[in-house]
């Protein structure tokens, strides 16, 4: 019989790590509903701003961001 639910990602797509933020509950709720009405869930949402902030600045400052690609 085959193996139910979501197959395993790849060693090299696995996340493995956590980020620990703490925040405002006012900031935790509009991070949630922008999360929500961009169809995403909260940690795919600020994993993809963060992800363009991180490209941005490293960007400005002529550093290397071949992982953000």
């Amino acid at each position: 019989m085959a193996k139910r639910g979501r197959p395993k990602n790849p060693d090299n797509l696995a996340k493995r790590r956590v980020l620990q933020i703490r925040l405002l509950e006012a900031e935790k709720h509009a991070f949630s509903d922008a999360a929500r009405i961009s169809g995403l869930s909260l940690s795919s949402w600020a994993r993809e701003r963060l992800r363009k902030a991180a490209r941005d600045e490293l960007r400005k400052a002529k550093k290397d961001d071949d992982f953000l690609l």
